[in-house]
């Protein structure tokens, strides 16, 4: 899944918005597997989407003729990539997957109700031939090649494969979800088909080889993990690397050459480094043309009064969560259970998003977000606010409260909750706990880090006791998820799981019944409330401040994006 500072994008999985429509790898649920469906009720709107459906698209769509052809879309991000290979750890940050969306092949696209889409830029057909054993035919179009002239091949897949799969843990990648189930890749009947062939059932088989490498990047551990750091050489997409000025705190990307699909709009998107909490004056002053200022009511608001200024809201599958870290004071699985306890998420959600959405309540769920058929509230005791309890675990763990303070052999309970700089929704949150616990005695201590070095230095490496900051969904719900909640998950910073939740999620990603699947998930979320992995704090809109001339872009929702569409009203 990619994750987010506070306000920004983060994965979960592997998802990003591609560069025409966007593959799986986008950056937001939309349909949720592979028989199961996404049901969203008027209900589930947020109040700010206005006219727009539950969960529709808010973007300004206008055809190509109103627009005017060139420009340059400039789009604030809170830093540059780490990596620009974003399968790798330290590229799996929301700014990162932004960039690299109009670069990369991807296998489908999801359409406004949800809905997987061949992307026919790369492939005529995929297909699921077989259930036994699970086999996919990849049909590719044949005009689909590298930046070097080379034709999208077998080899780029089987790559791309060994790499992801585990097989070799020298490749730092994020997820090996999905790949770790195939026996193996061969070519088909004729010379543009790719079969792949399954060990072991995987239910979400749609979610696989999105924003496929090419070979080359894919042939060695260290090429995987430093060949990308500094740019991305080789691409296959509408747009091409087009440079970096790291003093300036810009990166972008400009229109292909060889691209043989729907050229592009623009003349070039720059991405431009702005604090979260800068990046509302950069669009108001004309500096930055695009800011997901997410729900920070106090930027929304103010974004209403802005001349030139449009607000697009959309309900979208991202959440707000925070995350404990198997260190210091949060061994103990009482302490976790205890704060969770002693945190009311209704105020939380209330003084994040009831300015946006009055309806919006707390959200149960590690897995589903509201609107999805499999969502329901799993959090039981530890999603309630009871210092009663709270103060009964936390004796019970030995921690003796004196007053104002709690200690244990002479030590005093002080975790630290550690945020990034410049992002004022995770200092409200972290403030809001901080007020909150205090009757607990429990004395949280907030740990403001720079913004650039807060997940390389911090969450990454599991250097934090607590922290908060926004997971990103992807199309594919329960696989994209094990990354995060499994112990050997490449995105479980915090090294907080069990074994029975590692066999739970094997079973519900082999498991093609959508009821049984739903079960199956139902359990694992129980025990992730239970063994206090983390707390699920609110579904966050999606909200985007953005040039009103600005067409084809802003809050996605459930759906995905062109980036070859995106430019300015004549």
């Amino acid at each position: 899944m990619i994750r987010d500072l506070a306000v920004r994008r983060g994965n979960r999985m592997m998802n990003r918005m591609q560069g025409r429509k966007v593959s799986n790898r986008l950056v937001r649920f939309v349909a949720a597997a592979l028989l199961t469906s996404l049901a969203f009720t008027p209900s589930d709107a947020s109040a700010a989407t206005g006219n727009d459906s539950a969960g529709a698209p808010d973007i300004n769509p206008q055809p190509v003729s109103k627009l005017k052809p060139g420009g340059t879309f400039i789009w604030a991000t809170t830093q540059l990539c780490d990596n620009y290979n974003t399968n790798h750890v330290d590229g799996n940050f929301a700014g990162c997957s932004y960039l690299m969306n109009g670069l990369l092949p991807s296998t489908f696209y999801t359409d406004d109700k949800g809905a997987f889409q061949v992307d026919k830029n790369y492939f005529s057909d995929i297909k699921l031939t077989s259930k036994k054993p699970q086999t996919i035919v990849y049909t590719l179009n044949p005009k689909a090649k590298w930046s070097d002239g080379k034709a999208i091949s077998l080899a780029d897949f089987v790559g791309y494969w060994k790499a992801l799969n585990g097989s070799n843990e020298a490749f730092e990648v994020v997820s090996t979800t999905g790949y770790e189930d195939i026996s193996g890749i061969t070519k088909g009947a004729s010379a543009n088909q790719i079969v792949v062939k399954f060990k072991n059932v995987y239910a979400d088989w749609q979610g696989l080889f999105g924003g496929l490498l090419p070979a080359s990047i894919t042939a060695t551990p260290e090429k995987f993990n430093t060949a990308w750091k500094d740019a991305p050489n080789l691409t296959a997409g509408p747009f091409k690397w087009g440079g970096t000025d790291k003093t300036a705190g810009t990166a972008w990307i400009v229109p292909s050459s060889s691209w043989w699909g729907t050229k592009p709009v623009l003349d070039k998107m720059l991405w431009k480094v702005v604090t979260a909490a800068a990046q509302l004056d950069a669009l108001a002053n004309g500096e930055v043309d695009a800011a997901n200022t997410g729900p920070d009511a106090n930027q929304y608001k103010r974004g209403l009064t802005l001349s030139g200024v449009d607000v697009r809201v959309s309900v979208a599958p991202n959440y707000r969560h925070m995350t404990f870290g198997n260190t210091g004071f949060m061994t103990d699985t009482r302490v976790r259970q205890a704060i969770m306890m002693g945190v009311d998420r209704n105020i939380i959600t209330k003084a994040l998003i009831g300015p946006i959405d009055p309806k919006a309540t707390s959200m149960g769920n590690h897995i589903f977000v509201k609107g999805l058929s499999c969502y329901q509230d799993n959090s039981g005791i530890y999603g309630k606010y009871n210092l009663q309890k709270a103060d009964a675990l936390l004796d019970a763990a030995g921690w003796v409260k004196s007053g104002t303070k709690r200690t244990k052999a002479g030590v005093e309970l002080k975790p630290k909750i550690t945020i990034p700089a410049g992002v004022p929704t995770s200092a409200q949150e972290a403030q809001l706990m901080q007020a909150m616990l205090a009757p607990l005695g429990v004395q949280i201590e907030i740990s403001v880090v720079p913004s650039a070095d807060f997940f390389s230095k911090y969450i990454i490496p599991g250097n934090f006791e607590m922290t908060v900051f926004t997971w990103l969904g992807t199309a594919l719900p329960i696989s994209s998820s094990k990354s995060i909640m499994a112990t050997d998950g490449g995105q479980n910073y915090g090294k907080i799981g069990t074994a029975e939740i590692d066999k739970l999620y094997e079973r519900a990603n082999s498991e093609l019944d959508p009821a049984k699947r739903c079960a199956l998930a139902t359990q694992i979320d129980k025990k992730l409330w239970e063994v206090g992995h983390s707390m699920i704090n609110y579904q966050r809109p999606d909200v985007w401040q953005v040039d009103k001339n600005l067409a084809n872009f802003g809050a996605f929702g459930f759906s995905s994006g062109d980036y070859a569409t995106i430019g300015f009203m004549k």
